[in-house]
């Protein structure tokens, strides 16, 4: 049995966080489950809020605590209150297990297609939620309807939909894999932004946040950081040949970022610091003042631990680990 923590998110309140974990044996049967970690108290207190088999691939919390997850079977479950039409495809997965029903939450769930496989999920507001898809193509609810979008990537096999940042349901960015190509959602289409690869070179971005100030900014491999406000300037604000970005969240005023084995960096006002290097980060994520970071699985004879790490910035211990343990 292969546990594999595939992303940790904000949780619920100030001082949790919400892990997904799948269960991966190579396949597109990777069974995944949400954990709801409290760290707020003198020990941690763990559960399981959501399992019904399914291979769920991402997770989006919003600000007011509502759960949005997508799988690769096409699904999409929330917390939200919300009421989705009937779905017009059906799905082998229902709401109809214990650790949904002892969950305490009222979850939904509504089948995009089932050939849509869900690779990234995400709303600007907690209303209009955005799902990509492995075939290019996003899903837009509105609160009311979903309707499928074409993008300039669609139909392109593996130019799939990874990531998602923007300041309303009418100016959204999103990443292409593979391609890397930026996308612009301004509210009735997609478009290709305007940044000139024989001009600057591939970008390759592996995330993209946006700040207060409305700038956006994308990570890559070769330590180099891009800034967009409009998508067609671009300024690459940092580079440094020795890192590799992976990641990147908007946490304690300040981008920050995850760089695999060195650990995590932050950039400022143009500059780039370490800010952590005693650790592998996997992935970022998190806002506000808690940034998390997934860490390496650990491989023992009888058990898996799963690890993650959460930047406070707190005076007393800005940065605190977390441990998830599978029996083999």
């Amino acid at each position: 049995m292969n546990m594999q923590l595939l992303k940790v998110v904000n949780g619920l309140r100030p001082q949790t966080a919400l892990a997904l974990i799948i269960q991966d044996d190579g396949s597109l049967d990777n069974p995944g489950q949400l954990i709801h970690d409290d760290f707020s108290g003198p020990k941690v207190k763990s559960t399981v809020i959501f399992y019904n088999g399914d291979s769920i691939y991402d997770v989006w919390v919003s600000a007011t605590g509502d759960i949005w997850v997508c799988s690769s079977y096409g699904n999409v479950y929330t917390t939200a209150d919300v009421k989705f039409p009937e779905n017009a495809v059906k799905t082998p997965y229902d709401l109809d297990h214990d650790d949904v029903r002892n969950s305490g939450m009222d979850w939904k769930m509504y089948c995009l297609d089932a050939v849509q496989n869900g690779t990234s999920i995400w709303s600007p507001d907690g209303v209009n939620i955005f799902v990509g898809t492995y075939s290019g193509h996003v899903y837009r609810w509105d609160g009311q309807t979903w309707t499928q979008q074409e993008t300039p990537v669609s139909q392109h096999d593996g130019k799939y939909i990874t990531h998602f940042a923007g300041s309303a349901a009418n100016d959204v960015y999103a990443i292409g894999a593979h391609s890397r190509e930026l996308l612009h959602y301004n509210g009735d289409t997609w478009k290709r932004t305007a940044y000139d690869e024989s001009k600057h070179g591939s970008m390759d971005p592996n995330g993209i946040v946006r700040t207060p100030e409305g700038d956006y900014y994308l990570a890559s491999e070769g330590g180099r950081i891009w800034k967009t406000r409009d998508g067609q300037d671009f300024e690459l604000v940092a580079v440094d040949p020795e890192l590799d970005f992976v990641g990147l969240t908007y946490a304690h005023d300040q981008v920050v970022l995850a760089a695999g084995k060195k650990g995590v960096y932050s950039i400022k006002d143009g500059k780039l610091s370490n800010l952590r290097n005693t650790f592998t980060a996997e992935t970022a994520a998190g806002e506000g003042t808690q940034a998390v970071f997934v860490r390496p699985a650990k491989e023992e004879k009888d058990r898996t631990t799963l690890a993650y790490a959460v930047y406070t910035g707190a005076e007393e211990r800005p940065w605190v680990g977390y441990s998830i343990y599978f029996d083999k």
